[in-house]
């Protein structure tokens, strides 16, 4: 009887052990489960507040030319690319990361306010601005967005080119957007209340060359590049008109312009080099013009011995902003600081963008540099140009936050820039 009784209490045993090791089983699995979703769910917050690839749109305060003053910052948690861009338009800028499109309000420059973003299925590059639209680019199409009410941006029609030819690079001027085809075609579009119209296509010349629209048309004339001093007729008579130059170039090479000043990139060495153009009638059978060559990194390292400088010091903004889901929140300072040793060969690294805004150039750096430099026009006299180059062509230089800037927009009092943060970077 005791022997029955035993066994039957150990099969009695044997049964509950198995039991809960099936309910410790099932309890290991549903507690894995559920830890699985729960830091899946916290990575995805952390991810939008602290992304691993992200941009930086910077504000520079130019009241003081010699002194510029990083006012404002703000992260955004998007990745940028080499031909995303930044641009003003009234008291709104525009900016592009590789699918969206982000508008700022900077209605109050050192108070920058993240309004929204508008998503586009495919990757975008460069933004333009005309009265109440934007053109963004992708790769072989152009999109329309509607921004009278900047802070409710609406996606127009989609634009292809004839035989929906990859797009190369393009420009607005008045009511035209001229986009230059992979296949070196320039095709010119009417646009009207937000429509837009293929009105021209020219075949481009092979040599290097610049666009100028002539009058009272889409026609647009090609003008070959020479550096040579004097400056050629073909450059010469668009200067003196002042129908000014698309911002396009054959080779690719960045063009900028004011209304006084055409800047261009050199062919020899892009990475380094600017060429400026400028031109006036003295009287009405004779003009000046005048022709300056720009090593940005020389004239740099030569502004920084006159003044003394050995070292440079990475500067912070005052405010720093993130935004996180599509909100801008305030951030602390990073207390931090980098020195830099301005003996440092290749100090600058190539320029990444440059505007010309009246007779001021404004250059930033692959390193994270911006720089500000007078422009001697040729209507200077003689004795005005000797005071400037006693007093250097550099007016100030500036080491911003420790990033890659990529685009650059300059306003009166204001520049703007758009840049991959450090870790994008490396």
């Amino acid at each position: 009887m005791l022997k029955i009784f035993a066994k039957s209490i150990l099969s009695f045993m044997a049964v509950m052990l198995l039991l809960s090791v099936i309910n410790m089983e099932g309890s290991a699995r549903s507690l894995e489960q559920n830890s699985q979703n729960i830091p899946e769910q916290r990575q995805k917050v952390v991810s939008s507040a602290k992304p691993k690839e992200t941009s930086i749109f910077t504000v520079i305060e130019l009241e003081d030319l010699e002194y510029p003053t990083l006012a404002a910052s703000i992260q955004l948690p998007f990745r940028v690319r080499p031909n995303n861009t930044v641009i003003l338009s009234g008291k709104h800028v525009y900016l592009t990361t590789e699918r969206r499109l982000h508008v700022v309000d900077v209605s109050i420059p050192q108070r920058p306010s993240y309004l929204t973003s508008l998503e586009f299925p495919a990757k975008i590059g460069k933004v333009l601005a005309f009265g109440d639209y934007l053109v963004v680019a992708s790769r072989k199409k152009s999109h329309l967005v509607d921004i009278s009410q900047p802070s409710h941006p609406v996606l127009q029609p989609t634009m292809y080119l004839p035989q929906r030819n990859a797009i190369k690079d393009f420009d607005v001027l008045d009511t035209y957007l001229y986009i230059i085809g992979a296949n070196d075609y320039l095709y010119v579009f009417s646009l009207v209340f937000g429509q837009a119209r293929l009105v021209k296509s020219i075949e481009l010349e092979k040599r290097w060359w610049l666009l100028s629209p002539e009058a009272g048309g889409p026609k647009v004339k090609q003008i070959p590049l020479s550096t040579s001093h004097p400056i050629s007729g073909d450059l010469l008579n668009p200067l003196l008109s002042q129908r000014g130059f698309l911002q396009l170039s054959s080779k690719g090479e960045k063009v900028r312009a004011s209304s006084e000043i055409l800047g261009v990139e050199s062919l020899k060495d892009p990475m380094y080099d600017l060429f400026t153009f400028d031109a006036h009638i003295v009287n009405d059978h004779q003009a000046s013009q005048g022709m300056g060559y720009y090593n940005v990194e020389r004239e740099y390292r030569d502004y920084l011995s006159a003044m003394g400088v050995k070292t440079l010091t990475r500067r912070h903004p005052k405010i720093v902003y993130t935004v996180v889901a599509g909100k801008m929140q305030q951030i602390d300072q990073d207390p931090s600081t980098e020195k830099i040793d301005v003996a440092n060969k290749r100090l600058l690294g190539p320029v990444t963008d440059f505007q010309i805004l009246g007779d001021v150039l404004y250059v930033v750096n692959a390193k994270g540099f911006f720089s500000i430099k007078r422009l001697i026009k040729s209507k200077l006299n003689l004795r005005r140009v000797d005071e400037l180059r006693e007093k250097w062509f550099v007016i100030s230089a500036t080491p911003l936050q420790s990033n890659r800037p990529i685009s650059l927009a300059v306003a009166e009092g204001y520049a703007f820039v758009l840049a991959t943060s450090e870790k994008s970077q490396r």
